[in-house]
């Protein structure tokens, strides 16, 4: 894990975490030890705590009365609930941009029509592309402008960081990248022809590929409970 500043504040805490979790820097079904945390960051146990809290509303920490405090394990049954959601909420923001964004805007995604510009991950744990492929749905997403709909789709994408490294760590994206940006350059086409309908088919089609490669990746994943 990263070093990390020696004042923190409970949200840089919560975010620290977070970020970890996420980036699975902190292994699905690790054991998480608040006096551990709180001795790194050099606080009380009682802001470790909340932050544990808050992961654990988003289902990404496990707390349990006797065993103390777990990453969440990623199961396939809930990936599967994530592709289900992630299959019907990208496709509507999708036709969300396509007619309201900017032609500034849509023309700011050209950047993803490639993986230049893009530097390593945000940690050890993180390689490149899952960095590149977060920023781009996430660039999406952030141009809807139904609040509730952009906030759940990027809190969305976000959950989906652990699924990608899961499946590059079992040998389930080799090979693979090609494809992938090339479907992300006729999405970025088709919103930028204001053609909202494509984008959505191909963001689900995209999508569907994700889950069958990521369900296969799963079911032989050595860090998955």
């Amino acid at each position: 894990m990263n070093e990390i500043p020696y004042h923190l504040m409970r949200s840089d805490i919560y975010g620290v975490l977070r970020r970890e979790l996420l980036s699975c820097a902190i292994r699905p079904g690790a054991e998480i030890k608040d006096a551990e945390i709180a001795e790194r960051f050099a606080v009380s146990r009682s802001p470790v705590r909340d932050a544990l809290l808050r992961l654990e509303a988003e289902g990404l920490v496990v707390i349990s009365p006797r065993k103390g405090y777990r990453a969440a394990p990623i199961s396939i049954a809930d990936a599967r609930d994530l592709f289900e959601f992630r299959a019907i909420l990208e496709p509507a923001c999708a036709a969300s941009v396509a007619s309201e964004a900017t032609d500034e805007a849509l023309r700011g995604l050209e950047r993803f029509r490639s993986m230049s510009g893009f530097a390593a991950g945000t940690s050890d744990a993180e390689p490149t592309f899952v960095q590149y492929n977060r920023e781009f749905h996430l660039a999406i997403a952030g141009l809807c402008t139904n609040q509730r709909m952009r906030e759940a789709a990027i809190d969305l994408i976000e959950q989906f960081d652990r699924l990608v490294i899961v499946s590059i760590s079992s040998g389930g994206g080799g090979g693979q990248q090609e494809a992938l940006i090339a479907e992300h350059c006729e999405i970025i086409t088709a919103l930028q022809a204001r053609d909202g309908k494509r984008a959505g088919r191909i963001l689900a089609r995209h999508a569907g590929r994700a889950r069958k490669r990521v369900l296969s990746a799963l079911s032989r994943s050595p860090i998955v409970p």
